[in-house]
């Protein structure tokens, strides 16, 4: 079966319950976080690829900085999926979030 490639907002996008992109925010971050050490390493990363057997992702980035920034981002947004899970939220300034 041959699968074209998405974006990792659009890999996000297919899960429809809050536990499965959590789960689906773990599974990018363990990637990320291996492709980061190992571009560190050989120095000529290019690009980002996960194939989790169902769907294939592809980002490209500049540098490590750039992916290491990506890191952080999906970070945050699987705490904000995790936090909504658990039924807490972010009030600022009197107004939530």
């Amino acid at each position: 079966m041959n699968l074209d490639y998405m974006t990792i907002s659009q890999y996000i996008e297919c899960k429809s319950k809050l536990i499965g992109k959590i789960a689906t925010y773990d599974l990018l971050i363990e990637n990320m976080e291996a492709a980061i050490l190992e571009g560190t390493t050989s120095g000529h990363l290019v690009q980002y690829e996960m194939d989790d057997g169902q769907m294939k992702v592809r980002a490209q980035y500049r540098s490590i900085n750039d992916m290491t920034l990506a890191l952080r981002s999906l970070e945050q947004a699987r705490q904000r999926y995790i936090n909504r899970y658990n039924g807490r939220s972010t009030v600022l300034r009197g107004g939530q979030l």
